[in-house]
């Protein structure tokens, strides 16, 4: 997301649709490089929450490394 420099009310309908859609099928959406006026508007509009703070990175790397823990997580329960 770091090139996306605003998003409108029809992509943050689009995105919250796509999580939702995701979560039934099990899946977990992570997000990296929120730029500030995004960010507010997915906060504004629930969507952080939906994702949970730990799925939102602010680079690919980490974005990376979540992916990698939740994979882990999934495969090798405790």
């Amino acid at each position: 997301m770091r090139r996306v420099p605003f998003i409108d009310s029809t992509g943050l309908k689009n995105l919250k649709n796509f999580i939702s859609r995701s979560r039934k099928q099990g899946i977990i959406v992570v997000m990296s490089g929120l730029q500030i006026k995004p960010r507010e508007a997915l906060e504004k509009e629930g969507i952080i929450e939906m994702l949970g703070n730990e799925n939102v990175c602010p680079n690919i790397e980490l974005a990376l490394e979540r992916a990698k823990q939740l994979m882990e997580k999934t495969h090798h329960p405790k």
